[in-house]
């Protein structure tokens, strides 16, 4: 990382202070944008500067100052500044100057970040400090003197001296590590404890041997003297130490206000933030929300304004929403003005942020007035701005618009860490409108879907993962004769006739695998009892978690529609039954072949859960699939041996016959296509196109299987049946190879469960008495 933060603000507020007490006359604003710093990074403590800045800082400050010590004055001067009164509350909590120095390594990181610093105790009065840089750190002298200063500070906290100081290693004259010895005076009361310690002793040793001597009057003089000194020593040592608490007591009592006022402000920053948390989550209407979270800024936070500006809707323009500060003169002027998005030539901080998605933060107007827009430096006038903040409200990356405060009336000096808290906040804010736009969308689109469904001449329903009814519009009370309200709560299933209760059963099951469904018909029966027939269509819900949550969509009545269809269905119907006939007249040893074949196809596709209607086309392909046969003479259909390969190439011609022949005729399924390509295998062994793999429909390939089973366990001129056993042998060790897989599978079902002729026995038929 280039020009790391090492060090913190701190150290540059030593100096600042300083510079302001001893040298009043020399301007900082110059230094400080020498050395690329503002006053207001400066002002929070909880920003860093690299290197480079501080060099530069140092540099400019010896040309203005001419003091080539002023780094280790500052220092020394740190243990008394106001900028020290964190890290001095934190040493004074030690009691004393060893216990201060010996946590210096836990302390000083709150300066640097560049070094790391062991302490060693030598007496009680003396400290060995050792600073080791970290890797990649090129501190320069004027730092260790400035750090010298600093360690001869810390001992003053307590004996009001600064200490003396020995550096007989430095990294800068070819040592490893810098290496301080620090000693210093004891307290003025502890000596004049121990003087009176001392002479209480003496005056009891004293008044004892006079006492044994046998002179009581001149026992008892000396005896009063005694206790006059050591009464005199110990009032100057209380006295003494009084004083040095009273002055200990005054420094912590102007830290432990300092600290308090942190404490409140840190309280009101994370009150404010939990405020605008809840309101985020509860209030979901941004015509209330924008003006509540404003309001809440101006109650927690110390600026005398502040605004909301989003986007319109084309992004062209940055509008008013909310604010606090302002009177009702100053917000109808918001409310008139707008900034522009959309011109290249806007060059507010407002239009900056919201583009470039930067803060600004700018403690003296005068700052910018030569780089804004005309507009811009009309506004600030206008409002009577003097400093300002201002960031970006940014969602998942894109901007909606700018949160910004100013200082009219306060003299306070705009931080970092009012531009940090802001930048907190800003984020949330963003948060809160995104949900309350997704919540204002959902009502528009609930409003939209109940005047859909109300205006339907369809039925619209909703349904739970339980398939039960929880809204369906009014047009349900002149089909079905029910009340909304009776329907609602029921189960759909309920109202549906009870033979396709299995069928639909399944199709609402598979919309759990997210399935959406549509024209699948079924039969509905009204509050009179008469059937309804609907063409039933829907799409699941889902949850975060993957889960389903209902089913949204529409009943269609299609009884009328149905009648129609279906005489059109009877009449394809008879058709394709002619067709069948004339072909199987042809050829008499495979009479009912096709019937049969249309039998277990359309099993299998019932056994693969495919939609009814793909089943029936299934069904009536196979009814016509050899109707191309009928150019292929009569006397090779029923040869009594195998064919010579002419032979069959001419029978190899059927399935393209076929498709020539049904090709113009209007089926409702792709029936031409599946003659076609049943004869296809999936790896391109088939005929007559040789196609293979996907390009197969899945028509074509469950009629192929079927063909084959009911061929092979079926008697043909040339050989007798092989039976069931042989032709399922043949599909599974195909299986992946010339068959569909899952097609195979569910054919194997359908034998090995007994499954088929379950189906046979509900359909009662037998298919023209063969049996399989």
């Amino acid at each position: 990382m280039e020009n790391p933060p090492l060090y913190s603000t701190r150290i540059i507020k030593f100096f600042v202070e300083y510079i302001n007490t001893h040298y009043p006359d020399i301007h900082l604003e110059p230094i400080l944008d020498y050395a690329g710093m503002k006053r207001y990074q400066i002002d929070d403590e909880g920003h860093w500067f690299s290197q480079g800045q501080v060099d530069r800082f140092y540099e400019r400050l010896v040309i203005e100052t001419g003091d080539a010590d002023i780094a280790r004055e500052a220092g020394r001067y740190s243990a008394l500044s106001k900028s020290g009164l964190a890290a001095q509350q934190y040493a004074l909590s030690f009691v004393t100057p060893v216990a201060a120095l010996s946590v210096m390594e836990k302390l000083y990181p709150i300066f640097s970040r560049a070094c790391t610093v062991s302490a060693k105790k030598l007496a009680s009065n003396k400290m060995e400090l050792t600073v080791k840089p970290g890797p990649d750190v090129d501190e320069k002298p004027y730092q260790c003197e400035n750090r010298m200063g600093i360690f001869e500070s810390i001992p003053k906290l307590f004996t009001g001296e600064y200490a003396k100081i020995e550096h007989p290693e430095c990294l800068h004259k070819n040592a490893d590590a810098c290496r301080y010895i620090i000693s210093w005076e004891q307290p003025a009361f502890l000596l004049w404890k121990r003087l009176r310690n001392y002479a209480t002793v003496f005056s009891v040793l004293i008044c004892a041997i006079l006492l044994f001597s046998h002179t009581p009057i001149n026992t008892l003089i000396v005896a009063l003297l005694c206790t006059i000194l050591v009464t005199s020593l110990h009032a100057h040592a209380v006295y003494l130490e009084k004083s040095e608490i009273q002055t200990s007591i005054i420094n912590k009592g102007d830290l432990a206000g300092d600290l308090l006022e942190r404490v409140n402000t840190s309280y009101d920053n994370a009150l404010l933030i939990q405020e605008v948390g809840q309101a985020t989550a509860s209030i979901l209407d941004m015509d209330k929300l924008l003006p509540y979270i404003m309001e809440l800024l101006g109650k927690r936070l110390d600026f005398d304004r502040g605004m909301i500006m989003l986007a319109n809707e084309e992004r062209t323009r940055l509008v008013y929403v909310a604010g606090f500060g302002y009177n009702a003169e100053q917000e109808e002027f918001l409310r008139m003005i707008s900034f522009h998005l959309d011109k290249p030539s806007s060059r507010g901080q407002f239009v900056l942020s919201f583009k470039n998605q930067i803060p600004f933060l700018i403690n003296d107007i005068e700052e910018i007035e030569t780089i804004i827009s005309k507009k811009s430096l009309d506004f600030v006038r206008a409002m009577g701005v003097q400093s300002f903040i201002c960031v970006p409200i940014i969602f998942e990356g894109r901007s909606e618009g700018v949160l910004g405060v100013d200082n009219i009336r306060s003299k306070r000096q705009l931080s970092q860490s009012d531009l940090n808290l802001l930048m907190g906040i800003a984020p949330q804010v963003g948060i809160s409108i995104n949900n309350a736009r997704s919540y204002r969308k959902i009502k528009n689109s609930e409003a939209r879907f109940r005047a859909l469904g109300e205006n339907s001449p369809d039925i619209i329903y909703t349904l739970d993962a339980d398939s039960v009814i929880t809204y369906i519009n009014p047009v349900s009370e002149r089909i079905l004769l029910y009340s909304t309200e009776e329907l609602i709560g029921k189960r759909l299933l309920d109202i549906i006739c009870e033979e396709d209760r299995p069928y639909l059963t399944k199709v609402l099951s598979r919309a759990k695998n997210r399935e959406i469904f549509k024209d699948v018909t079924g039969r509905f029966i009204d509050k009179q009892g008469k059937e309804h027939v609907f063409n039933i269509s829907g799409a699941p819900n889902f949850d975060d978690d993957g889960r389903m949550t209902g089913l949204v969509g529409s009943l269609k009545d299609v009884s009328e529609l149905k009648k129609n269809y279906d005489i059109l269905q009877m009449t394809l119907q008879s058709t394709i039954d002619a067709m069948s006939e004339i072909v199987e007249s042809r050829d008499p040893y495979t009479a009912g072949h096709q019937k049969r074949v249309a039998l277990i196809a359309g099993a299998i596709g019932e056994e693969m859960n495919l939609p009814l209607d793909t089943v029936k086309g299934i069904q009536m392909a196979s009814m016509i699939h050899d109707i191309g046969k009928m150019y292929v003479p009569a006397e090779i259909l029923s040869k009594p041996i195998e064919l010579n390969d002419l032979e069959f190439t001419l029978i190899k011609t059927h399935p393209e016959v076929g498709f020539n022949i049904l090709k113009n005729i209007e089926f409702t399924h792709p029936v031409a296509r599946i003659v076609l390509q049943h004869h296809e295998r999936l790896d391109g062994s088939g005929y007559p196109n040789g196609i293979s793999g996907e390009d197969i429909l899945m028509e074509a390939k469950i009629l192929s299987v079927a063909d084959v089973v009911e061929a092979m366990s079926s008697h043909r001129p040339y050989r007798p049946a092989l039976g069931i056993e042989m032709a399922i042998k043949e599909i599974t060790e195909n299986r992946g190879i010339l068959y569909d897989s899952d097609v195979v599978d569910a054919c194997i079902r359908l034998f090995t469960e007994n499954k088929f002729d379950d189906l046979v026995k509900s359909r009662n038929t037998r298919a023209d008495g063969a049996a399989l």
